[in-house]
């Protein structure tokens, strides 16, 4: 193409009606994106089930030896736990939502759930089970729970039930508090 085309190409009169369909294109407000609430862990503590988004549970391992710390007995804080080669506290998500003792969980079955509230900051939670992985929801409805409202961001209905969706930043803030 010679430059006398190109030329001639772009000095040509635009369509008819080219300019009102522009127009009108840019005066639709655009439409909105669809949110991303990324993916929860469904999860079990007694009868209780709960979710939490996938992005703090780092890793779930088969049940850890816990090594008790003298003189910390009976709180939220049941000790530590070796795991990948780091130590990490260990805490009791029944205590800390104060949950009755019949829903304590066992600490010779289920499983542990590594949290990670961001690089560096860990802890491992003894659970009684995980019942998988969903997608999140943009927004969450609300269900009666068996907890304190303050601790759930909302709940979740699934075929098998209804699971409360545990506020990770409460959640953190309260662990940090028990571990200090």
């Amino acid at each position: 193409m010679s430059d006398s085309e190109s030329i001639s190409l772009f000095d040509r009169p635009l369509p008819e009606g080219y300019r009102d369909e522009l127009r009108t294109m840019l005066a639709e407000p655009p439409t909105a994106a669809p949110s991303r609430a990324g993916s929860i862990l469904l999860f079990q503590l007694g009868e209780l089930r709960l979710a939490l988004p996938t992005r703090y549970a780092s890793a779930v391992a088969p049940v850890l030896h816990i090594a008790r710390i003298p003189h910390r007995s009976g709180t939220v804080l049941l000790g530590l736990a070796a795991f990948r080669g780091e130590i990490l506290p260990c805490c009791s998500l029944s205590r800390i939502l104060d949950l009755p003792a019949a829903v304590e969980q066992s600490a010779t079955t289920g499983r542990t759930l590594i949290l990670e509230e961001s690089a560096g900051r860990r802890w491992a939670i003894p659970i009684d089970g995980v019942l998988g992985v969903r997608p999140g929801a943009a927004e969450y409805t609300q269900h009666p729970a068996p907890i304190a409202a303050q601790w759930l961001h909302g709940s979740v209905v699934e075929e098998s039930g209804i699971f409360h969706l545990l506020d990770h930043e409460v959640l953190f803030r309260q662990i940090t508090l028990a571990t200090a």
